[in-house]
């Protein structure tokens, strides 16, 4: 039987807590691993946050801490602060890279732990958009990968934000043999608009 103990073992208060990585790690049955966790959840040892996901929550002076969707979203989604395994695209990306003011209120997301074409989810009250990513997205491809992303959501009549993905690429180091490698998953336009910027000569 899964224990508070254990879990405080390997989990930090306010860090969400999945399901699947309980199932991944530990030697219980699913079945097992959820009445484990329901019954933390039932006496406040636990909270749970949605389905299949929990939390070790803190006391503070302003109550009791609750979960941040944004660091679901990241962990689930993201990154685990070791591997890379998604990115952020679309106007979130853009909002990121300051290639828009306009704040999205749908969260999109290109990454390895969805298997659909596109999917829309809630987490907490945040929706987000997934979906599968073109290539496999790792730690050596990761910034690359939100390179070409930034490139395939901007408009390429805006000489402003091209410039500013020019000046970018130029303060990387980013191989060719890496280009290729994740450029042939994405459209033909994407290349084209690299040759015809010029952009193309600043891969080593």
């Amino acid at each position: 039987m899964l224990t508070l103990a254990q879990i405080k073992s390997e989990f930090k208060p306010n860090t969400p807590i999945f399901l699947s990585d309980l199932e991944n790690t530990n030697k219980t049955s699913g079945d097992a691993l959820r009445k484990s966790l329901s019954r933390m959840a039932k006496t406040g040892e636990i909270r749970r946050f949605q389905k299949g996901i929990y939390y070790i929550p803190e006391k503070t002076i302003f109550g009791e801490s609750s979960l941040n969707p944004a660091d679901v979203i990241r962990r689930k989604y993201l990154s685990d602060d070791k591997n890379q395994y998604g990115v952020l695209t679309g106007l979130a990306l853009l909002n990121k890279w300051g290639l828009t003011t306009q704040v999205p209120n749908v969260i999109e997301i290109s990454t390895n732990n969805e298997t659909n074409r596109k999917r829309q989810v809630y987490i907490g009250d945040q929706a987000v958009i997934l979906r599968c990513s073109r290539t496999p997205i790792t730690n050596e491809n990761a910034t690359l990968i939100e390179f070409l992303e930034a490139l395939s959501s901007i408009n390429f009549n805006n000489n402003e934000q091209l410039n500013y993905l020019r000046t970018y690429l130029k303060s990387q180091s980013f191989s060719r043999t890496l280009l290729d490698q994740v450029l042939i998953a994405y459209p033909k336009r994407i290349y084209q608009e690299l040759v015809e910027s010029g952009m193309i000569d600043d891969f080593a």
